[in-house]
């Protein structure tokens, strides 16, 4: 279990997103409060959260006005928040109990759509599938923000800096630490379980699905938080009197009239 997991567990177990005065500061917490200033959501807006674990954005976002279809495969979690929807009460709050890698959904049918620590578990293929999805899922001038684990193979000085700041945290945990060092360097070597991909692939991925303004930043540790938004369609500039060249009347020719095919009825 990677801390991003393990933070998740103990939120959804110990019910700390039910409680607002909770002063906790979790990693995790901080990549959602990241998020939510990314998203600038509206009373009204459609968000799709996709891999929503305990809530940390669906929550607030639904208590924002906004109308959230919260998504994750794990049954659990998906109980205690709509529990918790249901106590506040939180109306806009919908679950869905899906895998977000197997989701339809219709085109054009949110504004936001949001993604917190999930995506680094599927496949780079999957990934690019789930992200081309959510382009067709978006409105036009909707926006995507994904925010994950973010390093790549340890070619660059922050793959770099983040690994070893990661295996000195773990270190002075004593046993427990190092087994998780040989647990996840396992992991993350063979890439079973956790796919991570660093913040330039993620805004190289983004923009082979048609995204535009694209935006990319570091939050914590190996957090980064990258967004896109889905143009408006330009419209047809107006052709101007003086700029105009007709068909057939550049050479002075007039133009021939349309063929009109008629037919009898019998």
């Amino acid at each position: 279990m990677l801390d991003s997991e393990l933070t998740t567990y103990k939120l959804a177990n110990n019910d700390t997103v039910n409680n607002k005065d909770a002063v906790l500061r979790t990693g995790l917490e901080k990549v959602a409060a990241a998020v939510l200033v990314v998203a600038k959501a509206r009373p009204g807006d459609r968000i799709i959260d996709l891999g929503c674990g305990a809530g940390l954005v669906s929550l607030p976002l639904a208590e924002r006005g906004a109308r959230v279809l919260a998504v994750d495969g794990n049954q659990v979690l998906l109980s205690r928040l709509s529990r918790i929807a249901r106590e506040r009460p939180l109306p806009g709050l919908e679950v869905l109990l899906r895998p977000i890698d197997c989701l339809a959904l219709p085109a054009g049918c949110a504004d936001l759509i949001v993604s917190i620590y999930a995506m680094h578990r599927l496949r780079d293929a999957d990934k690019q599938r789930v992200v081309a999805a959510a382009f067709h899922w978006l409105k036009p001038g909707g926006t995507f923000i994904v925010a994950d684990m973010m390093f790549g193979r340890g070619t660059t000085r922050r793959d770099r800096d983040i690994i070893r700041t990661k295996v000195k945290v773990l270190a002075k945990r004593g046993v427990g630490g190092w087994w998780r060092i040989a647990k996840n360097g396992w992991r993350y070597l063979v890439r079973v379980q956790e796919h991570p991909m660093s913040i330039s692939s993620w805004t190289a991925m983004l923009a082979r699905a048609g995204f535009s303004g694209i935006t990319a930043s570091s939050i914590v540790n190996e957090a980064g938080v990258v967004s896109g938004r889905r143009a408006v369609p330009r419209l047809a500039e107006p052709i101007h009197a003086e700029n105009a060249d007709p068909i057939g009347l550049a050479d002075g020719a007039a133009p021939e009239p349309p063929a009109i095919t008629t037919s009898s009825a019998r």
